[in-house]
């Protein structure tokens, strides 16, 4: 009878939303914030990160098949986690402070890698499916002939 447990609510560290959204993409970066506002108990929180990751996400996806060839795949990610760990930062509570905290602790670093990979399964399926969706519709051209058969009719 002597042996009260008291449990002490997980938090992810900015550093692993960080991370966690750079392995496992943009949905991982989602969930991390919003698990986190949820902890808080900032009903807000958890409604503007849902509302406006719905939104990037779905944005996101539109544009990925607009842009060029050329361009960088790591900017993407690397700036919309800097972005997550702002976030974190700024409206959640860091490290140092879930350290010094008698309320929350750390949520361990094997979740944050399993949830990346296991969100970024969903992130990859989802893009896949919206491709396949669109290329269905002609909006895009998974295969590249429409593509090279424009750059043969336009040589001289």
């Amino acid at each position: 009878m002597d042996n009260i447990v008291i449990k002490q609510p997980r938090l992810y560290t900015p550093l692993q939303i960080g991370l966690g959204s750079f392995v496992g993409g943009p949905i991982a970066m989602v969930y991390l914030l919003w698990q986190n506002f949820k902890t808080l108990g900032n009903q807000n929180g958890t409604q503007y990160t849902l509302a406006g990751g719905i939104l990037f996400n779905v944005g996101l996806l539109l544009l990925l098949p607009q842009l060029p060839s050329n361009f960088p795949s790591i900017v993407i990610p690397f700036v919309y986690s800097l972005t997550a760990l702002s976030i974190a930062a700024t409206w959640q509570m860091r490290r140092d402070a879930i350290q010094h905290s008698v309320h929350y602790r750390f949520q361990p670093n094997w979740r944050v890698l399993l949830l990346s990979i296991s969100l970024l399964i969903v992130w990859l399926g989802c893009a896949y499916g919206l491709g396949i969706w669109l290329d269905a519709l002609g909006i895009i051209d998974l295969d590249g002939s429409a593509i090279t058969a424009g750059k043969d009719e336009l040589s001289f």
